[in-house]
């Protein structure tokens, strides 16, 4: 696992290339599920051992931007727990907490062990914002943590934020005041044109790992960026096993199979959507795991119908056994047997 020093000395080398994007496991009912500690680490030191070297707490796919302050607090520490001695620990701040808050996350972060600190614009900016406000509005926060002794990640997620981070709003942050401490860009838009392969191309970000987070496009970054290209995913919390398989394929350079190892994970991302320009609903995925129920929803019995006849229908058998060994990776959710038969056919 790199230390501090190593990702700032060289993050194109000790970046970790994959990063799951944690989901929250979940106990109790509506209006608000809380926090399950116990599964958390159950779930993370599972993934560690599928071979994930990376985690990301409170992304979206986890609802940490429904989160509170304290809840976050919890998470962060709650995955602290966890057995996880070769697994990086990053995190997800939100600038519109404010600087007392973020203080207080920032703190919590350095005396846990977690060496990462993304953040993304505040979704208290106008939908028009431009590159200078949105600077403006995340560079307090780079601060914070740069000062904390962290790295930092800067994260476009226009989704959650309502506004994209441009390649321009990355370089003017990196060139201020914390900058120096900034080691990778995650990039989660819809169009990989307009974002992933505009990080790539900007000069001023050359050094910087660049990291897929829509999923559907993993297979041209990893192709088109070489050492610099990596990814966080969300999908990868529902399949761990496909993914350790997809970046296996991709470091020998055959892209053939990570092309089609990609498009059985996106079978099952695109039965999670209910709009082809949003990102997946993948807290339908977490029901399946027997991880909870989202946050402040609840996932309906046609979702899962929707999601498992996607499974089934994924077209090699070696693909849907990977997946349904993922699904099935706590070992006792709601549809663990099914999962298991799919598995072994």
């Amino acid at each position: 696992m790199p230390t501090i020093d190593q990702l700032l000395a060289d993050p194109l080398t000790h970046y970790p290339l994959a990063t799951v994007a944690c989901f929250d496991p979940t106990t109790g009912e509506l209006p608000r599920r809380r926090l399950d500690h116990a599964r958390l680490a159950q779930f993370l030191e599972k993934l560690a051992a599928a071979g994930a070297s990376a985690v990301l707490i409170a992304a979206s796919t986890g609802q940490g931007h429904l989160r509170t302050v304290e809840e976050l607090a919890e998470w962060f520490r709650a995955a602290a727990q966890a057995r996880l001695p070769n697994c990086l620990k990053t995190a997800l701040l939100r600038p519109e907490d404010g600087e007392e808050a973020n203080a207080h996350l920032v703190k919590v972060l350095a005396e846990n062990d977690y060496r990462v600190a993304y953040l993304r614009p505040g979704n208290n900016l106008p939908k028009d914002a431009s590159d200078d406000a949105v600077a403006a509005n995340m560079q307090p926060l780079v601060q914070q943590i740069a000062r904390a002794g962290l790295a930092v990640g800067l994260y476009s997620i226009p989704d959650v934020s309502g506004v994209p981070m441009s390649p321009e709003a990355a370089a003017k942050l990196i060139a201020g005041p914390g900058g120096e401490r900034v080691v990778a860009i995650k990039v989660t838009e819809a169009s990989y044109e307009r974002s992933t392969q505009r990080f790539l191309e900007h000069p001023a970000l050359a050094q910087y790992k660049i990291v897929q987070g829509w999923d559907t496009h993993l297979a041209r970054a990893l192709q088109a960026g070489g050492r610099r290209a990596g990814v966080t995913s969300g999908p990868m919390s529902f399949a761990v096993h496909q993914y350790m398989h997809l970046l296996a394929a991709a470091q020998r350079g055959d892209w053939n199979e990570v092309a089609a190892a990609q498009e059985a994970v996106s079978i099952l991302f695109r039965a999670m959507q209910d709009d082809p320009g949003k990102f997946a609903d993948l807290q339908r995925a977490k029901y399946i795991m027997g991880l909870g129920q989202p946050l402040t929803g609840q996932v309906s019995p046609e979702q899962v119908d929707r999601v498992m006849a996607a499974l089934e229908s994924v077209p090699r058998q070696e693909d849907r056994s990977r997946l349904a060994r993922s699904l099935g990776l706590m070992g006792d959710g709601p549809l663990h047997e099914r999962l298991a038969k799919i598995s072994r056919i």
